[in-house]
């Protein structure tokens, strides 16, 4: 029998789980939870394990946002630690895989339909040949890089969303100031270019000066806030929201830009997530203006292609894919085993 693998993206926001057989890119069973909503993510698991007909796998391979030491991961934006061995004991799947949540993205950049990939530029990213980068603005900010090695490239996780954000005009050193009191301790990329950033620009602006109107208020107290300002913002019927949205997608350009002359990514710079798919897309001239911007090296930049990957399944691909490796590397094992179990019953 083929194995069944159990694949996961697992966010600040939503978890999304799909139970494969090993030789089948369609998935047997697959859902979309909440996470804030659960306390652990066995609490996810157990259920969509007991509910789904699919074999139970025998391989898990688990995007997660947040680092992994040592095989356990710890999840930045929930009050979650999920450990390879506690999973593989409570679960009873022989084999679980953490990975970072941008380098199953990034592994599924390389396996999404061409018409999920969306170009900011006139070229499309290069899938061989070339180093590439993703960078992903969320619940927090992830980055990764697929380095080429003359076969193939190599998928590996960075948390370079909580390096120092580095304002680059007058106005973006208020910010830093403006955010600075809020987070006295350290001021990321991640806390101007995720969910809660895009509120944060947009708190700064209405503070220099700006009254929010009743009906505004009314509708920034209904349901996601972040999602309100966008939507204000992208309409331009608030000019503080406007103004929020020009400056994120801004910020955003450059950092990719920046994470493109990090990874030297002339294959390309693949933007994923929710956000890009609105804000990025909506303000694509912005983005790319400050994507250039960065003096001597523009002209090498100017040869980088950008895409957004509008896939919203692009993590689960990727674990798919990492997946289907492990099953691949326990195949041989199994089958040398075949001998020898027929020779001992032959016994």
């Amino acid at each position: 029998m083929t194995p069944s693998l159990l694949v996961g993206d697992i966010g600040g926001t939503n978890t999304r789980l799909a139970l494969y057989d090993a030789e089948s890119d369609r998935p047997r069973s697959e859902a979309v939870f909440r996470s804030r909503e659960h306390a652990s993510f066995e609490e996810i698991a157990l259920p969509f394990l007991v509910r789904s007909d699919a074999p139970h796998p025998a391989i898990a391979v688990l995007g997660v946002a947040g680092p992994i030491k040592d095989h356990v991961a710890t999840v930045t934006n929930l009050p979650w630690r999920i450990s390879e061995r506690e999973l593989s004991r409570r679960l009873k799947i022989a084999r679980v895989q953490l990975a970072n949540d941008l380098v199953v993205g990034a592994r599924g950049c390389l396996h999404v339909p061409r018409g999920a990939i969306s170009p900011l530029t006139e070229r499309r990213p290069r899938l061989k040949g070339s180093n590439l980068a993703v960078i992903a603005a969320g619940t927090g900010l992830g980055e990764a890089r697929l380095i080429w090695d003359g076969a193939r490239h190599l998928t590996l996780p960075t948390e370079g969303g909580h390096a120092d954000f580095a304002p680059r005009s007058a106005l973006e050193i208020e910010v830093w100031q403006f955010l600075a009191e809020r987070h006295p301790d350290h001021v990321s990329y991640e806390r101007v270019l995720s969910g809660d950033g895009l509120g944060a620009l947009f708190d700064f602006f209405v503070a220099r000066a700006a009254r929010v109107p009743r009906a505004i208020e009314r509708r920034l107290a209904e349901g996601d806030r972040n999602a309100a300002i966008a939507e204000l913002g992208l309409a331009r019927a608030f000019r503080p929201a406007a103004r929020a949205v020009d400056l994120f997608v801004e910020i955003y350009g450059a950092e990719a830009g920046n994470l493109a002359l990090r990874e030297l990514a002339l294959g390309g710079v693949f933007i994923l997530g929710n956000i890009a798919r609105h804000l990025v897309a909506a303000r694509r001239e912005l983005f790319m203006k400050s994507f250039l911007k960065k003096g001597r090296l523009a002209p090498l930049l100017e040869e980088v292609p950008v895409a957004l990957v509008t896939d919203a399944l692009v993590g689960v691909r990727g674990a798919l894919a990492l997946a289907k490796e492990l099953a691949a590397e326990d195949e041989p094992a199994a089958s040398s085993e075949r001998p020898a179990r027929a020779a001992r019953r032959r016994a």
